[in-house]
């Protein structure tokens, strides 16, 4: 490994580190925050209502910090092992750019636009999908 490649590889490592201490925090914060919604005792309708959007929209977010959390624990252990850069669906490198833009990215753009392609298709299917 050159010293170039070092040097991105330990940027990339610090830089996963950071993310990922940083969307912990925010799982322990919103965990926080839903672990009082549970607590909430019963009163004023508009009080309710509003309690259970929070609740939800806090729900929402503790979802999305552990699927950060563990698209960073997948990027890390690529890392580990010597497979951090390389697209998982066509085995070719991941360009430096969408990289540090993207640290934890499992594909490349071209793979990635055919996945996002195949999931609006099938979102869209379901919605035009007649009611049973």
């Amino acid at each position: 490994m050159t010293c170039h490649a070092a040097r991105r590889i330990g940027e990339f490592e610090r830089r996963l580190r950071r993310e990922r201490r940083q969307a912990y925090d925010a799982l322990i914060t919103t965990d926080g925050e839903l672990a009082s919604c549970e607590r909430h005792n019963p009163g004023d309708f508009l009080d309710d209502a509003a309690t259970d959007t929070t609740c939800r929209v806090l729900a929402s977010l503790e979802e999305r910090d552990r699927h950060v959390l563990a698209e960073i624990d997948a990027a890390k252990a690529r890392l580990a092992a010597g497979r951090y850069g390389l697209c998982e669906m066509c085995a070719r490198v991941i360009p430096f750019e969408r990289l540090r833009a993207i640290p934890a990215a499992r594909l490349c753009v071209v793979c990635e636009e055919i996945v996002e392609r195949t999931e609006d298709t099938g979102i869209t299917a379901r919605m035009a999908a007649p009611a049973a």
